[in-house]
């Protein structure tokens, strides 16, 4: 168990966070659910288990996998500060379509399933702000099949992968929103990723997503420091491969 962490006080917030809420739905968000700390590797939802609860990331990563009858992983997406996880199945009433596990160690308000439907009845933000994220939950199902059906090389789908978690940590959209005055900008991200997980992500075995790694760096448009990556020229990169 972790510190409380406070919602009113809380830094993180945005307009495209979950608790981007009005005060008074932020004060009451306060006092609902139990802080809870997941270790590295935890797992915090399981797929095909009852929607008891919703998740609310206060900090770290978390991974989002869903599995196939024989077992394969897919890497659906990445979670972080202010994602509500559990969301769609709790409003539906069905078993959670994803298993959660924390990629670092992680902070997350634990809130039961009828606790936070009241929350949803009390105060209409909550209701507005559920309803974008399961749209933001939906785009990124299409934006992941899209890749996986679409994308005409193993470059391609992993090119696209690494565009969109670096303009979503960069908090911007599209290749126009990655230029400042006609300069390009580079975007910098965190991949706590490996390189079988990233390439689970993109649809492609762990050695292709070796090989591209290296032909994107070898092209000058892409930086790899540790756990940090640099995309160089992100509009090249998706004039190139996108």
């Amino acid at each position: 168990m972790g510190l409380r962490r406070s919602c009113v006080e809380c830094t993180v917030r945005s307009a495209h966070c979950f608790c981007s809420l009005d005060m008074d739905a932020l004060r009451q968000l306060d006092k609902l659910g139990t802080q809870v700390t997941f270790s590295e590797r935890e797992t915090v939802l399981t797929e095909g288990s009852l929607p008891e609860q919703v998740c609310v990331v206060c900090k770290g990563a978390l991974k989002l996998t869903t599995s196939s009858r024989d077992g394969r992983l897919l890497l659906l997406r990445i979670a972080g500060p202010g994602d509500v996880l559990g969301l769609a199945s709790v409003l539906k009433g069905t078993p959670y379509e994803a298993t959660v596990e924390a990629i670092d160690e992680c902070e997350v308000r634990v809130i039961p399933r009828a606790d936070f439907l009241k929350f949803m009845e009390d105060f209409s933000s909550v209701g507005f702000n559920s309803a974008e994220t399961v749209a933001r939950e939906y785009g990124s199902a299409v934006l992941s099949a899209r890749r996986l059906a679409l994308s005409g090389s193993a470059a391609a789908k992993l090119a696209s992968v690494l565009l969109d978690w670096a303009r979503m940590s960069a908090g911007v959209h599209g290749a126009a929103a990655s230029a400042k005055g006609g300069i390009e900008v580079a975007l910098r991200f965190r991949m706590p990723l490996t390189h079988e997980e990233l390439g689970s992500m993109a649809g492609i075995s762990r050695e292709t997503t070796t090989r591209v790694l290296s032909k994107l760096k070898s092209e000058g448009l892409l930086e790899i420091e540790g756990q940090r990556m640099v995309l160089l020229s992100p509009e090249k990169m998706e004039r190139t491969y996108c």
